[in-house]
């Protein structure tokens, strides 16, 4: 009889772990941040460098103490983080060298982390900062040894700087797409517009849009779009590849320090909502919730779970 009793109690368990891993979430909840500015051991820099930027010295402890406690008070699932992660990638010392750590520290303290932090890159993330000579004006000239230290330090990025994922909600599909405008410092006679990317990313991310016509897209990216860049004038290659697509419903952006919601109008006659979060670095409570249901999106207000904006996506 025991043993009837323990092949029945067997077949259940496996029935109720089936039923699990088939069963799919009525509500993915992510917590958005952005500009956290975060810098190392500030006094290994060049002193003048040092103290123009001690401002931000100290957004360690905030962070991870955000890290820690919020993902659980809000049952979300993941941090994302849309760039300038840290305030400079390398910067001089005193005796004129230039030294970049900033990277693989903020990589261990994301790691610290119980809950997985996804991330853009920001312009300051592979930005190189001077202490004397050029002090006011910022270079990206070591972008690309930038891109691979942040490829080699976080695991969102083992792939490369931009990436795709796809998160099952209840019947819709949703896919993030997470690219690299980082690069933002042209000179007036390239007329160039940002945000940026490059034509490698460009083909890339229109594979992505084209790859299911079932999926709602959801963007993240470090600059946002502006007003300037969806007029029919403009020649921004990513504003044209996400107007044609009216599965395109969100974006998720920084780099201004403000909180903004913005509306674009798609060649598809499609309202895509973008959402700036304020800078982590100049308040704690520059976060928001960003949860994803079968049939809308519900964005929270900054620093609160209360609801902003209600996004359909069927």
């Amino acid at each position: 009889m025991k043993s009837v009793l323990s092949v029945s109690a067997l077949i259940l368990c496996f029935t109720l772990s089936a039923f699990r891993l088939d069963a799919r979430p009525d509500t993915l909840s992510i917590l958005h941040i952005s500009d956290l500015h975060l810098i190392f051991n500030i006094d290994f820099y060049q002193q003048d460098l040092a103290q123009r930027r001690r401002h931000y010295s100290q957004g360690q402890a905030p962070l991870k103490q955000f890290l820690l406690t919020m993902p659980d008070k809000t049952n979300s699932s993941m941090v994302v983080a849309t760039g300038d992660l840290v305030d400079f990638f390398e910067a001089e010392t005193n005796d004129v060298k230039m030294l970049g750590f900033q990277a693989e520290q903020f990589a261990q303290l994301a790691g610290d982390c119980f809950t997985p932090v996804y991330a853009t890159l920001g312009n300051h993330d592979i930005r190189s900062n001077f202490g004397r000579d050029n002090s006011n004006a910022p270079i990206q000239i070591d972008a690309g040894k930038a891109r691979v230290t942040w490829a080699c330090s976080m695991p969102c990025f083992k792939n490369g700087t931009y990436y795709s994922q796809i998160h099952k909600v209840d019947s819709t599909t949703y896919r993030f797409i997470f690219l690299d405008d980082s690069y933002n410092l042209f000179k007036s006679y390239e007329n160039i517009s940002v945000p940026y990317i490059d034509k490698v990313q460009l083909y890339w991310l229109k594979d992505q849009l084209n790859a299911s016509e079932e999926d709602v897209e959801i963007i993240l990216m470090h600059i946002p779009l502006t007003a300037a860049a969806s007029e029919p004038e403009s020649s921004n290659d990513l504003y044209s590849a996400l107007a044609r697509h009216s599965s395109v419903k969100l974006i998720l952006a920084g780099h201004n320090h403000r909180n903004a919601i913005q509306n674009f109008i798609s060649d598809e006659n499609n309202t895509i909502v973008q959402v700036q979060t304020g800078a982590f670095a100049q308040n704690p409570e520059n976060w928001r919730q960003i949860r994803f249901t079968n049939d809308k999106i519900l964005v929270s207000s900054p620093g609160n779970t209360e609801t902003e904006i209600i996004i359909p996506v069927k």
